[in-house]
């Protein structure tokens, strides 16, 4: 799914940014989100858990290098945060709370919660682990 998140630069300042979250079968238990470099020749890639996001739309979760929280109804605030740490900085974005949702809505459907495991090659994952 294509969309513009905002980059917080301080409580002010925000700048829209293109971004896509990817949802692959294949790896069933993770998200994609990747945001394309200026130069257009590759993106930026973050992996992390798709029931960490689920679990980000309803209340703040994460302790490690992405963190997110929900909507902050008290304050006015409407979107998704994720705060994405890495080893030379961290950046917060701010995504559109209904088309995440709405996507994140379909990756359950295409893949229930709970059945991911029935879609992973087990033998190649372990044949990697332990080659003969």
């Amino acid at each position: 799914m294509a969309l513009f998140v905002k980059m917080i630069l301080s409580s002010t300042e925000a700048v829209p940014l293109p971004a896509g979250f990817v949802y692959d079968a294949c790896e069933p238990y993770s998200v994609r989100l990747e945001f394309p470099r200026p130069d257009g020749d590759d993106v930026t890639r973050w992996v992390f858990a798709r029931e960490l996001l689920g679990a980000g739309l309803r209340r703040r979760v994460g302790e490690g290098d992405i963190r997110i929280w929900p909507p902050c109804r008290c304050c006015g605030r409407v979107d998704i945060r994720l705060l994405l740490c890495g080893t030379t900085g961290s950046a917060l974005v701010a995504v559109p709370r209904r088309p995440l949702q709405e996507w994140l809505e379909r990756t359950w459907e295409a893949v229930p919660p709970g059945k991911e495991s029935a879609l992973i090659d087990w033998d190649s994952a372990f044949q990697g682990l332990f080659p003969q």
